[in-house]
């Protein structure tokens, strides 16, 4: 904008300023409003290749403070101070044109953040670009073999949200800006902490089409990447499944990725784009989850190069021993050039004569034209008008809905939803389905938040939110409220053919990238729809109750003429009645500074030495069957009235994994109970728990350097779920005798159980996702002592606490022919040291999952009125 005089521009600047400053504190407010009511969050964290990392969502457990520590010790970013902000500019135009404005690099206010929190990868160049002195990120510099580490970051970041934090990926997406495609977004979407998925490995696969020959004589050169971990051999596996691509291995470089290979197995002809990226990908997809028992866990589709032909896929697998895998997966390929591509068919022959005659009602024809080798299972060409285009608006969105809503009715469930544009009027969306009948029958609902530009220069643009679904218990209300009143959005229109809903709002700002960005595009910089995202995906899932997120897509594009980067995000959610908690024991422990008393000899070097607080670890294979002795040889067929609404009793408790807690100032406070006890003396006529008999190896740990075991330490039981589990490991058990005297057997006390079919009475699962199912059982050392022994009910807490008795013995068993529990009134008796996950089997099958209960406190193992 130029001519105008300089006091004129900075009013109009001071004026834009203020705006900025009301709208801030309005987004701020209803952010805070919003985050104060989710207790099951959201959290995405984008690497940008421009020199940034940007993290959006509810800062639950301290997992900001940890990111940040994480980041800086490892890739040395520096929190964002500074920022491209709009000026006037200090020389006029020329002598008759006035002045104009300029972007200029000053420090960052309050109201001029997009995201929760952002870092650079060094300091801010006067081009607004951070510089990038350790090298983060690292590309080749070459549109030719358009390799880069984004990958390699991509994985690190997640290993240590995951294995180290709890929280469990949920998407891993990818984007390109820019006229070559070589600006590069990569989001990773989180949700709330599993404890599983700490011990939950990932390995990411990346297929990239490299340069075609522009003569057309020689086949593309394309390459795979491979990164994370190494676990359960599967860098060799994938080695040799390459080899069936006639792959060649070569010299990986450490900072771009694991494995690199090169091939010719990815093929691209015509002059629409037809290629096989989606068959080979889907052959690793089949590879991956039916011979190796991976789990897929997101997919996602971009393009580099001028024109955006050089097609990358990115696969991203978790291995979940403790899930049922080798499902079956078939992919469908809307692109908007007119075409229809399934892939996937060979293990669903079954779904292929329903897949024709849905196509072919709509007034699609079987392609069948090809020049040599299919490309994919099964191909229709399009009628016109069947893709809908206008600008940035398609019906992408509403062809997927409706192709889910088929294919439902076949038992075949909506997995993952990716898209990607070449430019604003040719667009690739991959869908994949997987065969599950169970989650087939729930609704879906998919919300798109969009911007869709307007001008260039000023660079304009509109924000939007279109809504894609059937009203499933009235959730259009819900979102029209949320939509109004934190998002300043009304209804615009009915959508018609491309959405049930529209709304336009207020609520989504755009930066620019760099002072000088006409040629990448403008206003691709930071923007605020992952923060508006992560708080929709909170509300549906865990205010309004009855939502999943199944997958969470973004995507941009630009039009020429027009060159305001448009941003897209897809989020898409299936239908589950009731809640879940949330795994909140993801706050940092502060470290001792010195060793804890008398640690065990098997624990990790920081713990021994003090230097770290918690750490949780993945059980070893001799632990893990340690556990499955105790949960075995202490079973009991017998059902008390705590085993609620009549669920059946299996016959056998599976353990699939475990995890052991490292605790230094909870094992401090364990060991100085422990050497009280030992001091007073034990009881000779203690009656030793039935798991001191169930594992050797376990008792064995219980002994002192002498093999004595004066304060009768023994392992014992507590049911709970796997959330509650873990947060116990970080926290122990807590007694408050304040009005915790009813409903309680015994008294006020810590419930342990020496049976599993005790302790599985009180547990529960997760009900919900891929962990649904599983249980959790915790495996503490105990400190017997002394046992006051009772058949009978009643308050005994004073027994214990007179010194005279180190525990109360519940002998129901004696009494009525049912179990025996151990009470404990002190804190420092108990230190939970395992979490055990475990199946509920019959006969050899999984059983039925009943529906949810809340979990025991861990002071009420056992309800009484009166009566077994």
């Amino acid at each position: 904008m130029g001519g105008e005089p300089s006091k004129e521009v900075e009013g109009r600047l001071a004026r834009q300023e203020e705006k900025l400053k009301q709208d801030f504190e309005l987004s701020k407010e209803a952010l805070r409003e919003l985050d104060q009511l989710t207790r099951v969050p959201h959290l995405l964290l984008e690497i940008r290749s421009m020199g940034f990392v940007e993290i959006q969502g509810k800062d639950t457990g301290g997992i900001y403070q940890r990111l940040d520590q994480w980041l800086k010790e490892h890739w040395k970013m520096q929190d964002k101070q500074e920022d491209l902000i709009e000026v006037c500019k200090e020389e006029e135009n020329c002598g008759c044109c006035g002045y104009s404005t300029t972007l200029k690099v000053c420090k960052m206010e309050e109201h001029h953040r997009l995201c929760d929190k952002s870092y650079t990868m060094g300091p801010i160049q006067p081009d607004g670009i951070p510089a990038n002195p350790h090298k983060i990120y690292k590309d080749r510099s070459s549109v030719i073999d358009g390799e880069n580490n984004m990958g390699k970051l991509t994985m690190q970041l997640a290993h240590f949200i995951t294995r180290e934090c709890g929280w469990t990926l949920q998407v891993c997406d990818a984007a390109n800006l820019g006229r070559w495609g070589d600006i590069r977004e990569q989001q990773m979407k989180f949700k709330a902490p599993h404890p599983l998925s700490m011990i939950a490995p990932l390995v990411m696969v990346e297929l990239r089409f490299g340069f075609p020959d522009p003569f057309g004589v020689r086949d593309t050169k394309s390459y795979i990447h491979v990164n994370g971990v190494d676990s359960d051999g599967i860098f060799e596996k994938l080695r040799s499944f390459f080899q069936t691509w006639e792959a060649k291995e070569e010299d990986a470089d450490p900072g771009y990725c694991d494995m690199k290979f090169e091939t010719f197995a990815l093929k691209e002809r015509g002059v629409q784009g037809e290629n096989n990226m989606g068959q080979k990908s889907m052959e690793v997809v089949a590879f991956m989850v039916k011979k190796c028992q991976w789990s897929l866990v997101s997919r996602s589709n971009g393009n580099y190069g001028e024109g955006g032909g050089m097609r990358e896929q990115q696969l991203v697998f978790r291995k979940d021993e403790f899930i049922q895998h080798g499902s079956d997966h078939v992919m469908i390929e809307f692109r908007t050039l007119g075409y229809v591509e399934i892939t996937g068919l060979k293990d669903a022959e079954d779904l292929k004569p329903h897949l024709a005659e849905h196509f072919e009602k709509q007034e699609c024809h079987k392609y069948s034209d090809y020049p040599n080798e299919k490309f994919c299972d099964l191909k229709y060409k399009v009628p016109s008008g069947w893709f809908y285009l206008e600008g940035f608006t398609t019906n992408l969105g509403k062809r997927t809905m409706d192709l889910a809503d088929f294919l439902a009715s076949h038992g075949w469930a909506l997995a993952l939803s990716n898209g990607s544009n070449l430019s604003v009027n040719i667009k690739e969306h991959q869908v994949t389905f997987t065969r599950n009948p169970e989650k087939a029958s729930a609704p879906l609902l998919m919300i798109e938040l969009r911007t869709i530009p307007l001008s260039h220069s000023p660079p304009k643009w509109h924000s939007a939110c279109q809504i894609i679904g059937p009203d499933t218990n009235g959730v259009y209300g819900h979102l029209d409220r949320f939509i109004r009143k934190y998002m300043g959005g009304r209804e615009d229109r009915q959508g018609g053919s491309y959405c049930d809903k529209f709304y336009t709002c207020h609520a989504f700002r755009l930066k620019p990238a760099s002072a000088e960005e006409l040629s990448m595009g403008r206003m691709n910089g930071e923007s605020d729809l992952g923060r508006w995202t992560m708080r929709l995906c909170d509300f549906l899932v865990d205010h309004v109750g009855e939502w999943d997120l199944v997958t969470c897509n973004s995507d941009n594009a630009e039009e020429y003429g027009i060159n305001t980067t448009s941003r897209e995000m897809q989020m898409i959610f299936r239908h589950r009645p009731g809640g879940r908690q949330v795994f909140m024991s993801v706050a940092q422990v502060a470290p001792r500074g010195r060793p804890p008393l008398e640690p065990p000899p098997y624990w990790s070097e920081g713990c021994l030495s003090g230097e770290v607080g918690h750490k949780l670890i993945p059980g070893t294979p001799e632990e893990l069957q340690w556990m499955q002795e105790i949960l075995d040889k202490t079973f009991k067929n017998k059902v008390t009235r705590d085993r609620k609404d009549g669920h059946a009793l299996a016959d056998r408790f599976v353990a699939v994994q475990c995890i052991r807690s490292e605790h230094p100032a909870i094992w401090d406070r364990f060991v100085g109970r422990r050497q009280l006890l030992s001091q007073a003396g034990g009881s000779e006529d203690c009656s030793l728990p039935k798991t001191v008999a169930a594992s050797r190896g376990l008792a064995e740990r219980c002994l002192d350097v002498s093999g004595a075991n004066p304060s009768n330490e023994a392992y014992l039981l507590h049911g709970t779920n796997p959330t509650s589990a873990v947060a116990i490991l970080s926290n122990s058990f807590t007694v408050d005798f304040a009005g915790k005297s009813a409903g309680t057997m015994f008294g006020p006390g810590i419930y342990l159980a020496e049976s599993s079919t005790k302790a599985d009475e009180y547990a529960q699962d997760d009900a919900t996702d891929d962990y649904a199912g599983l249980y959790a059982v915790l495996v503490c050392r105990a400190l017997l002592g002394k046992p006051y022994v009772t058949e009978e009910p009643g308050d005994f807490r004073e027994q214990v606490l007179s010194g005279n008795f180190g525990h109360v013995l519940g002998d129901r068993e004696k009494a009525v022919g049912t179990f025996r529990e151990f009470i404990f009134f002190h804190e420092a008796a108990v230190y939970p040291e395992y979490a055990v996950f475990y199946r509920r089997e019959k006969d050899g099958r999984v059983l039925p999952k009943p529906q949810s209960e809340m979990a025991p406190r861990p002071t009420e193992m056992e309800g009484w009125d009166g009566s077994i």
